[in-house]
């Protein structure tokens, strides 16, 4: 699957810079100044970079619902092993929060001429990206394993509010500059909408891949932190056997050095009555 995917990407990337047509820019309702320039469409030759950005994006977005689903999961069971997934999916979803801000940022610096726009798809995405970031924080930050996965199931759950809500600011807000990527009033040609089609299915199988590495990864070294604490336990009982059998050797000493000791003294007190 992860062959499959990085071909599907691949092809998805080289089709976009070949065959895919030209986008000329679509009309802003009014002119927007940004960065001291006047900008009058939302898409030109730069749109390119979508054919990969919204697979990204779009594979942000699924891996950590599926984060929120193990996080809710564990509340419901308590079983640690959700909270494992949970906390995988996770980190797979930093990775392509990364990815997605970094190529947006060159769309926005090639298109608008800036690094950054405080506009709303912008703006909420990076809450989004801080509130994940803010998820492994508060993870290292709590030492009990228990109290950890809860705190941290909560607080996943509440930061994928804010995906549904950074994917539709756009349409929620119509004063956004950011392009509506998936409309219903307009569709893709043929030649555009089959490269990134490719793209987001094979960034969805990658996104998949890597989940299912990291949870194997992660899934050993809950084993092996499951065995120390056996191991651990075991040792703390052996110690404790131990420490019990050679004070209960002492007491059996202490008992014979008694029995010995008391003919002789009845004999001493006897000889001394006598006297």
């Amino acid at each position: 699957m992860l062959v499959l995917g990085a071909v599907l990407t691949a092809i998805d990337v080289v089709w976009t810079f070949t065959l895919a047509p030209l986008v000329q820019g679509a009309q802003l309702s009014e002119p927007v100044v940004i960065g001291g320039a006047q900008v009058t469409t939302k898409l030109l030759l730069s749109q390119k970079i979508f054919y990969l950005h919204v697979p990204v994006a779009v594979a942000s977005f699924a891996v950590m619902a599926l984060a929120a689903f193990f996080a809710l999961r564990f509340l419901m069971t308590k079983d640690r092993s959700y909270d494992v997934r949970s906390k995988t999916a996770m980190e797979v979803t930093l990775v392509f929060i990364v990815a997605t801000m970094i190529s947006g940022d060159l769309w926005t610096r090639f298109e608008w001429g800036v690094w950054w726009v405080w506009e709303p798809r912008l703006t909420t995405y990076f809450i989004l990206m801080l509130l994940v970031i803010g998820y492994f924080i508060l993870r290292n930050a709590i030492d009990d394993p228990e109290r950890r996965a809860r705190f941290c199931a909560v607080f996943g759950i509440v930061a994928f509010v804010d995906a549904p809500i950074s994917f539709l600011v756009t349409r929620l807000v119509p004063s956004s500059i950011h392009p509506v990527v998936f409309r219903t009033d307009s569709g893709l040609p043929p030649m555009m909408l089959i490269p990134f089609l490719l793209g987001l299915f094979g960034m969805l199988m990658i996104a998949f891949v890597l989940y299912c590495t990291a949870q194997r990864i992660n899934a050993d070294a809950l084993e092996v932190e499951e065995l120390k604490q056996q191991l651990e336990e075991q040792d703390a009982q052996a110690t404790r056997a131990a420490a019990d059998d050679a004070l209960e050797r002492l007491r059996k000493r202490g008992a014979s050095v008694s029995a010995a000791s008391a003919p002789a003294h009845d004999e001493h007190a006897t000889q001394n009555q006598e006297g």
